[in-house]
């Protein structure tokens, strides 16, 4: 499957298929801070409780497929269809996950060989086991024929997200877990939205090989 984000925020922007240009599904935030006087100063800190946003993805007839909480950046709150799941820890594998300073990879819950590997330059969803990649998140790209190339100016290209189906895996699982690492990607990796400046280092090298790399120190 492919969809393209008609909007650089990929937590407010239609979701469309860029061969038709029929929405597939939209994405939709909306937030609001807590009084002061609600806080608890000496249990909470100010990033658990300024900001309590909720992001909801609908289906193309308007439909609530799939809703995040989040307090500050820490989603609480997950659900996906009538399954309610508290905090993203249990949207995730119990496997271990890979760690190094370039290199984040979490596994899924639905497949212990399948792992979001998270960089500074991109984020892919890897079949270990095969060594193939099953999703790819393609930022400030152009879709030419079969292939993406990244724009030469940010407002030229846009934000694609693509992935194979799973039998174990719902579409709507998939985008809420591609959610939860992209924000997670840009935390970790100190990311504005604006991600055209790449390093050479990730450029020359596949997520897919550090995959295999890194396992034999993954944690």
């Amino acid at each position: 499957m492919l969809l393209k984000f008609s909007k650089s925020d990929i937590l407010n922007s239609p979701l469309v298929y860029p061969e038709t240009g029929a929405l597939g599904y939209t994405i939709l935030t909306r937030s609001h801070f807590i009084r002061d006087s609600d806080k608890d100063s000496d249990t909470e800190s100010e990033d658990e409780s300024g900001e309590t946003r909720r992001t909801t993805i609908f289906n193309k007839l308007g439909e609530v497929i799939a809703e995040i909480g989040w307090k500050g950046k820490q989603p609480i709150e997950i659900v996906i269809s009538k399954e309610k799941i508290i905090g993203a820890k249990g949207m995730f594998g119990c496997s271990s996950a890979i760690l190094s300073h370039n290199v984040l990879g979490i596994p899924t819950r639905f497949d212990t060989e399948y792992f979001w590997m998270a960089a500074q330059d991109g984020l892919t969803l890897l079949d270990y086991d095969s060594n193939q990649t099953k999703g790819s998140f393609h930022t400030n790209s152009m879709h030419v024929g079969e292939r993406f190339i990244t724009a030469p100016i940010p407002s030229l290209g846009h934000n694609y997200l693509e992935f194979e189906s799973h039998p174990l895996a719902s579409t709507e699982e998939l985008l809420v877990s591609f959610i939860l690492m992209e924000v997670l990607r840009r935390s970790r990796f100190n990311l504005h939205t604006d991600t055209s400046d790449r390093s050479k280092l990730w450029r020359s090298t596949p997520l897919a090989n550090w995959g295999r790399r890194l396992r034999r120190r993954s944690i």
